[in-house]
């Protein structure tokens, strides 16, 4: 998805919420941080003493950390918020998690560059709990279309270090079925998925189809659908933030 695109709905979003995100930004600072393996943003939790709940966010393919970025404002002050930026550089400012093709009519990833780049969020998603005091009970990841495979795929890997994903306009990934973890702390996630009904990009059968396949891994789905294109649109994203509130 464009970052025009992307912003177009961030703007429509910060409209509706704008009595939410009047003071947050002014009272948490945004970092930029070069990692030695992933470049992230960072808006520190206001909360000093407790440890914090931290939200992952992973953006879609060709573009990058400053896309979803724009959301922070409107997560509660006493979370931490930190956007990625994918690992590999398709142009200027334009990144993504692994390549993809079409084969045959049907969608082919690179596995071995999407396990890289899973390794590499985990490995940061580590290091960031640590540093900025971070619950590790309390760890999300959301991501859009290609960060929304991205954060299935490190929760249902991993879900003994995650408590609940977001999947924005994604679908699932097929070829990660021989990685899904066989721990009892499958059960235990927790997912929102939301999911345009006028996606042409991925058409809606596909998030229907993700719903059913996560829920056969025993996994509780949170499922928004609405009358949008390749986006996620300001009811949607309402949904999310209530959906945070769990956690």
């Amino acid at each position: 998805m464009s970052n025009t695109r992307v912003q177009k709905f961030i703007n429509l979003c910060i409209v509706q919420l704008a009595l939410i995100s009047s003071c947050t930004a002014q009272n948490n600072q945004n970092i930029m941080v070069s990692h030695t393996s992933l470049h992230y943003i960072i808006r520190e939790s206001n909360n000093s003493v407790a440890k914090s709940p931290l939200l992952i966010l992973l953006h879609g393919h060709g573009s990058n950390e400053n896309d979803l970025f724009s959301f922070s404002s409107q997560i509660p002050e006493n979370w931490i918020v930190v956007s990625v930026r994918a690992p590999y550089k398709l142009s200027e400012n334009s990144y993504r998690w692994y390549d993809v093709k079409m084969v045959n009519e049907k969608i082919v990833i690179n596995i071995d560059e999407e396990e890289k780049s899973r390794n590499k969020l985990m490995q940061l998603i580590s290091e960031i709990t640590q540093k900025y005091n971070a619950d590790s009970k309390k760890i999300i990841v959301a991501g859009f279309s290609q960060g929304a495979n991205m954060a299935s795929a490190i929760s249902l890997t991993m879900p003994e270090k995650i408590a609940g994903f977001g999947v924005l306009s994604g679908r699932f990934v097929y070829e990660l079925k021989p990685y899904i973890s066989s721990s009892v702390s499958l059960k235990s996630l927790k997912c929102f998925l939301a999911h345009g009904s006028k996606d042409s990009m991925l058409p809606i059968t596909y998030a229907r189809e993700n719903q059913q396949m996560l829920q056969s891994l025993g996994i509780s789905v949170a499922f928004s659908e609405d009358a949008v294109a390749h986006s996620i649109s300001p009811k949607q994203f309402g949904e999310f933030l209530q959906w945070l509130n769990q956690f």
